[in-house]
């Protein structure tokens, strides 16, 4: 089994390979990717400010500042070849460069930012560049640096007196000293494109240089941000909210997860219970009332049942009594500082209880009907059979023969139900209860074709199910013995 277990970890690495891959190709070359969706930002920015110009008498002709378009991508990920971004998605080693000679023009310095750190870059009019760290003390204060293009002169955000040659970086009138890095400057090719006159786009070839913090190959492997990939959990910025995916994902989880698994193993519990009782009492009245009400849940969506309970049993004036809450995982800050340790627990479980309901409903209404026709297809067995003729009660044939067996069924749909419950299944419920989690994070991006969302979206949950799944074989052996994944040796 261990064996088994190892080889299937193995292959859940070529599978998120081959799903990255299929996205990567879907998001690189159909209309609307990320590319697009960079272009749209800048078009809106534009709009409120001067990004970007437009000439609506020209067929479409877009003109978009070189350095801004090049800046955004830079945030995004998007600055590199089309074959270091697909390898970037799945685990590539490379130095990231702070800035390009396209968006420091000459005799301009800018703040750069990279990995946490703050920088300044300058380029003089003859084309030396200087890179210096964007701190300076003034009176115990720490302050920042900035160009004064007038003078030339590199000047303290503190005190516009406090200047400094900008490529030396030392005070004039003082002693004083910023602080240099060195720096390497590499010309490199990149494909990009551009918008002709009638609004046709074509791809060139960009030829920039490109500012790297200096740094010999051991720091480099040493230093944590030269490693990108999704293997390695370094997610990229989301398109449209402008905040790594990961951090995205991270924050919504915990409400994802308490909806998803509370519901799940609730699911599971109350299909067991109501499986066996209804297998027992197979053809009673006991049998029929269930099956109708189990029939009915099956039948009604959850999104359905929602509106439902919150019409008849929400805060409205039309409601017939006034049970659950209108929106959120618990109540406004206001009120909800003011409970003790007992009254935000009620409080958290009064706002949970509608929605687990919508969630466990059409789940559980099938697991029943399948846990009941299970145990009785094993009950006709012949090793059932057998128990019963040898003086077995029907109860001790059920719990210590037929109900092991009847789990099997349950635990083939192990890994898509908990996924679902993530999800795909809570979509609309989150969107009705106003519960900002994964489903409707994942549903937005799709809507607002945040591709690099998406795929952080499909990654996680691709390998959640691939562990299920595995989980669900491992399950398999525990309820059944008989069943082995290994080869059998004669």
């Amino acid at each position: 089994m261990i064996g088994y277990i190892f080889k299937r970890l193995l292959l859940m690495i070529p599978t998120g390979i081959g799903i990255i891959t299929i996205f990567f190709i879907i998001s690189e070359f159909v209309p609307g990717g990320p590319l697009d969706q960079v272009e749209a930002m800048i078009t809106m920015q534009a709009d409120e400010g001067d990004l970007a110009s437009y000439d609506e008498g020209s067929m479409g002709e877009v003109e978009i500042d070189p350095a801004t378009r090049l800046e955004i991508k830079r945030r995004l990920g998007m600055n590199h070849s089309q074959f270091e971004r697909y390898m970037r998605t799945l685990l590539w080693f490379s130095q990231d460069s702070l800035i390009s000679s396209v968006e420091l023009p000459q005799g301009t310095g800018k703040k750069v930012e990279y990995y946490g750190q703050h920088y300044f870059a300058y380029r003089s009019s003859d084309d030396q560049y200087r890179l210096y760290r964007n701190r300076f003390e003034v009176d115990g204060i720490q302050g920042e640096i900035m160009l004064d293009k007038k003078a030339k002169t590199l000047v303290s955000t503190l005190d516009k007196t406090v200047n400094f040659d900008p490529l030396s970086g030392v005070m004039m009138g003082g002693s004083g000293q910023l602080e240099g890095l060195e720096i390497n400057m590499r010309t490199e090719n990149f494909d990009e494109f551009e918008y002709l006159a009638t609004g046709e786009r074509v791809d060139v070839v960009e030829t920039r240089q490109e500012m790297y913090l200096k740094a010999g190959l051991w720091a480099q492997l040493k230093d944590w941000n030269n490693w990108h990939g999704y293997f390695l959990l370094k997610f990229p910025y989301s398109v449209s909210k402008n905040k790594k995916c990961i951090d995205l994902i991270e924050e919504r989880l915990p409400i994802s997860m308490r909806l998803g698994i509370i519901s799940f193993f609730l699911t599971y519990i109350l299909c067991l219970i109501l499986g066996i009782a209804k297998a027992v009492r197979n053809g009673t009245r006991f049998d029929a009332v269930s099956s109708v009400i189990v029939l009915i849940g099956f039948g009604m969506p959850g999104f359905v049942l929602a509106v439902f309970l919150l019409r008849m049993f929400g805060p409205g004036d039309e409601a017939l009594l006034h049970l659950f809450p209108l929106r959120g995982l618990q109540s406004v800050a206001e009120v909800y500082e003011t409970l003790g340790f007992w009254g935000k627990l009620w409080d958290n479980i009064h706002h949970l209880i509608a929605p687990i309901i919508c969630l466990t409903i059409g789940s559980f209404a099938g697991m029943t009907m399948l846990t009941k026709n299970s145990i009785l297809e094993e009950f006709q067995q012949l090793y059932a059979v057998a128990a019963r003729a040898r003086g077995l009660s029907k109860g001790k044939v059920l719990f210590k023969h037929v109900l092991r067996n009847s789990l099997v069924p349950l635990v083939t749909s192990f890994p898509s139900d908990f996924v679902m419950m993530f999800f795909g299944g809570a979509v609309l419920i989150e969107k009705i209860f106003s519960l900002d989690g994964l489903g409707l994070l994942g549903f937005t991006a799709v809507l607002e074709r945040d591709f690099p969302l998406i795929m952080s979206n499909l990654f996680i949950f691709t390998y959640l199910g691939l562990f299920c799944k595995l989980l669900s074989d491992i399950g398999y052996v525990i309820v059944d013995p008989r069943i082995s994944f290994e080869k059998s040796r004669s």
